[in-house]
């Protein structure tokens, strides 16, 4: 399954193949009989070729192109940027298009999608839905990504990253039956070969292990690193691979999902990726994010979009229903009543976390608390915030000092002295790099998952969200924010006024890349 305009690009390829298998003609035409078989008369009408077509063929594909985002981009900053690049600077930005134009895909199943017409019937168990906001919200994420409520679950929280690699060693070390294994960042560092240690013994005793990894976040995997993985048994593909991840259109649609599945029984998903810099060991020290272990009704639901993301990568058509994947202890009585969704985004027809996200801001009455290590929201969700703010709503936004990306770094302080004027409290963490991606909405919907609060995770990338209707996760989560906020320094208005024109330029730089991604 293609992602990105291949309808629209074979269009392209047979326009150039067209006009390529004019060129002889034409050069036939402008050559006298005698001139036939001389490369330099051939040169030459090449270049009368080129001086008296090619203005026209340009200017065929600038109007085409610029017919196409007029009507499709959705975004009139983009759209503007777009022609305007198309009018002065026809031949890159026909390039640039080529390369990095909006999503056509997307668009299509926008305009073709249907969401379900009834919620699945759930009188018959007792769900513990807090209130009636988390009954609508769950009914949303069915009907915008298909997610299923996940009622019987155990959820262990990690903001450690020693401590949740312990965990991942554990439960792969256990492995019996197979091992479904997802990144978006898979170093070859120490952590990642001591993972892949653990795949290839696993798979030698006869585990089934399927691994994929994001063709640009682990770009620079080794070769020597998957050739002993792919010995060892294990099936190991590319998620999208490029060969110039940053020159080309399939750097904006990539996998950013982290997802662990073990025999069925246990599942891992959250913020971490798998590097040394998550054990704290990085240039930017201490690393503070969120990961968590499903058991339950919650590691189907994550092996589903596992295995979705698996048929992309290895051309396989396998699925949940499949007796390798049956899962006798993922459904037991035994476990509590957690209620809650895995909302997945990303080449969909709906930004279904994204809309997650404004129902929690906009739904809360008490308190919508944030973790996030961009805070790149986009106008509907940063008006959501104002707005809840304005309406006396407590609203607190937990972003980093420091940054491991310049550019997001500062479209995030872009944002920072709008959100204060409304009322939003932020808080800067100064104990290393903050990289959760966590919401506490009330006492009654907790989120942690891989998408940050940024235009590239909420409209782009291929993410998912774990939603949790329950009080007590809710606790434990704000528990951690409050701890977080004892690393951290608030940021008060009257002092962000008085910043340097330096960083309002920077700011500047930030909000104006950050408006194309």
């Amino acid at each position: 399954m293609k992602y990105v305009r291949s309808r629209w690009k074979k269009l392209y390829l047979a326009g150039a193949f067209f006009l390529l298998g004019l060129i002889p003609y034409l050069t036939s035409v402008i050559l006298d009989g005698s001139e036939k078989g001389n490369p330099a008369a051939y040169a030459r009408a090449l270049a009368v070729l080129a001086a008296r077509y090619l203005p026209h063929i340009l200017t065929v594909y600038v109007l085409f192109i610029a017919v196409l985002v007029f009507f499709e981009e959705r975004n009139p900053d983009r759209t503007i940027l777009w022609l305007m690049t198309l009018i002065f600077l026809p031949v890159v930005g026909i390039i640039l298009y080529l390369l990095l134009g909006p999503d056509m895909k997307r668009v299509r199943m926008r305009k073709l999608f249907i969401p379900a017409r009834t919620y699945p019937g759930t009188e018959d168990i007792d769900l513990g839905m807090p209130s009636e906001h988390a009954v609508k919200m769950s009914t949303l994420a069915y009907r915008s990504s298909s997610a299923p409520i996940c009622v019987r679950n155990s959820a262990e929280l990690f903001v450690d990253g020693g401590k949740a690699f312990e965990a991942v060693r554990r439960e792969l070390k256990r492995a019996s039956r197979y091992i479904n294994i997802e990144y978006y960042i898979f170093e070859d560092d120490r952590l990642g070969r001591e993972i892949s240690e653990i795949l290839a013994e696993r798979s030698r005793a006869g585990v089934k292990v399927r691994m994929t990894v994001d063709g640009v976040g682990s770009w620079k995997l080794g070769r020597d690193l998957t050739r002993g993985l792919q010995d060892a048994g294990v099936l190991f593909h590319t998620f999208m691979p490029v060969s110039f991840p940053f020159f080309h259109s399939r750097l904006n649609y990539r996998n950013h999902r982290k997802i662990i599945v073990i025999d069925g029984e246990v599942a891992l998903t959250g913020g971490m990726n798998v590097g040394i810099e998550y054990l704290g060991e990085g240039p930017l020290g201490y690393w503070r994010d969120t990961h968590v272990i499903f058991t339950g009704e919650a590691v189907r639901a994550l092996n589903e979009i596992f295995l979705s993301d698996w048929n992309i990568s290895s051309g396989e058509k396998l699925s949940a229903a499949d007796v390798e994947f049956s899962a006798p202890g993922a459904a037991r009585a035994d476990l509590p009543i957690l209620p809650l969704q895995i909302v997945p985004s990303g080449g969909s027809a709906w930004r279904s976390i994204r809309q997650m996200y404004f129902a929690m801001i906009s739904g809360a009455r008490s308190r919508i608390w944030i973790t996030t290590p961009y805070m790149i929201p986009g106008d509907a969700i940063q008006e959501a915030l104002r707005t809840a703010a304005l309406s006396g709503v407590d609203v607190r936004l937990l972003i980093p000092r420091k940054s491991d990306h310049f550019l997001s770094h500062w479209a995030s302080f872009s944002n920072v002295e709008d959100l204060l004027r409304a009322g939003v409290r932020i808080w800067f963490y100064k104990k290393g790099f903050l990289h959760a991606k966590t919401l506490v909405m009330d006492e009654e919907i907790a989120s942690v998952g891989t998408a940050n609060l940024d235009n590239r995770s909420l409209d782009i990338n291929f993410e998912l969200q774990a939603f949790i209707y329950d009080s007590k996760i809710c606790s434990l989560m704000a528990g951690h924010f409050l701890k977080d906020l004892d690393e951290s320094e608030e940021c008060v208005l009257s002092t962000w006024e008085n910043r340097g024109i330096r960083h309002k330029v920077l700011e500047s730089l930030g909000r104006l890349w950050s408006s194309q991604v």
